[in-house]
């Protein structure tokens, strides 16, 4: 059967950290499905940041027409939605007036009649988006608990709940938030974080005496999510501490940190090489409770030890990565690790990235949505 149009209604940017919204957009086009990867319609009201004027009005500049093609991918299309946050009252009329029906005929115009939606932010603009594009099928990929997220709005449980009942299909990124949506949805089935395998497993040859020297933490390191006290504490202890992709400005205040910056997911591996390994310091909250995060299997797939924090999701892989409770604890799992690790252990993390590739994980998505389509 020819493959229908697909458009992910994502909660981020295409150029923002790499995400499961990104590799699924490339997965479905790779896979020959056009897809339309639309950028984030909002959660939150904007933070004051010194580049929040300068990056809504090149948002406004790109938003509408009829999307961009990004270099090298085949049937995909990313486009920027002009909308309101969906917080305030005034906002949500303006969305509902005057940005949702531009976004619908846009989307028209790019995806065609009745795609396969895959929705993210579980907002009243998502809702109102899926009831326009009159979709053949809606997947709900749920991946965070929004009703923790900063800024959420008030009713985002309510509109979480609508969704729920409207999709034909209903996957979530950990235990904690398939026990939560199976409360409406008893269908609702696990679909972890996944890697690129290929792509990560280049590090694996690089050897080292066994000794730890450089530390390694990758992502977005926002406070709300992140323990800096545990990235201070690796710090002074002595280990180099490199720190690769997007922090916020108390980060540049911690002296002795080797800092990379942001780089493409394609990257990622060179900005990689060299470390010996790697850290997950989260902090334990609501936020992060409910999170599987998505960096995971990409650091197991290098064969390099893992401390992390004891989120559900990580705990569910204590006998593949160490667990630290405490700032301290980091420092005293790195020291013992020469004397911790084995070659057993080394393979057991590369063999459970491997059974939790992209291509292992999109094809038991893609048979699910068959049996439905």
């Amino acid at each position: 059967m020819p493959r229908p149009p697909v458009v992910i209604l994502s909660g981020v940017r295409w150029d923002f950290l790499w995400q499961r919204h990104q590799t699924l957009a490339t997965l479905f086009a790779g896979a020959g499905y056009p897809t339309v990867f639309v950028e984030t319609t909002g959660l939150a009201n904007p933070r004051p940041r010194g580049n929040t004027l300068r990056r809504m009005f090149a948002r406004v500049l790109r938003s509408g027409g009829a999307g961009e093609k990004p270099p090298a991918e085949k049937n995909l299309t990313v486009y920027a939605p002009l909308t309101a946050p969906p917080t305030y009252r005034a906002y949500r009329w303006s969305n509902a007036k005057l940005f949702v029906p531009r976004v619908l005929g846009d989307l028209g115009k790019i995806s065609g009649p009745h795609p396969l939606v895959v929705a993210y932010p579980p907002t009243r603009t998502t809702l109102d988006l899926i009831s326009g594009l009159e979709p053949r099928l809606v997947f709900y990929d749920c991946s965070d608990d929004y009703e923790h997220f900063p800024g959420a709005p008030k009713d985002i449980g309510e509109t979480e709940r609508e969704l729920l009942l409207r999709a034909d299909l209903v996957s979530c990124t950990s235990a904690y938030l398939l026990q939560k949506a199976r409360r409406i949805r008893p269908d609702a089935f696990s679909s972890g974080p996944a890697v690129d395998y290929e792509r990560f497993a280049v590090l694996q040859e690089s050897r080292s005496d066994g000794e730890i020297h450089t530390v390694c933490f990758f992502g977005h390191a926002s406070r709300e999510r992140i323990d800096f006290d545990a990235l201070r504490a690796v710090v002074g202890a002595g280990f180099e501490l490199r720190v690769v992709g997007g922090v916020e400005k108390e980060l540049f205040e911690i002296p002795g940190i080797d800092y990379r910056g942001e780089v493409s997911h394609v990257g990622l591996p060179a900005a990689l090489a060299g470390v010996d390994a790697f850290v997950l310091p989260y902090q334990v909250n609501g936020l992060t409770r409910a999170i599987s995060p998505a960096k995971t299997y990409e650091c197991l797939a290098t064969g390099k030890p893992v401390v992390a924090a004891p989120l559900p999701a990580l705990q569910d892989l204590a006998g593949h990565v160490y667990l630290a409770r405490r700032p301290e604890d980091y420092v005293e799992v790195l020291r013992d690790l020469k004397g911790l690790e084995t070659e057993k252990k080394r393979r057991a993390r590369i063999e459970l990235a491997r059974r939790n590739s992209w291509d292992v994980r999109f094809s038991e998505l893609e048979e699910a949505l068959w049996r439905l389509l």
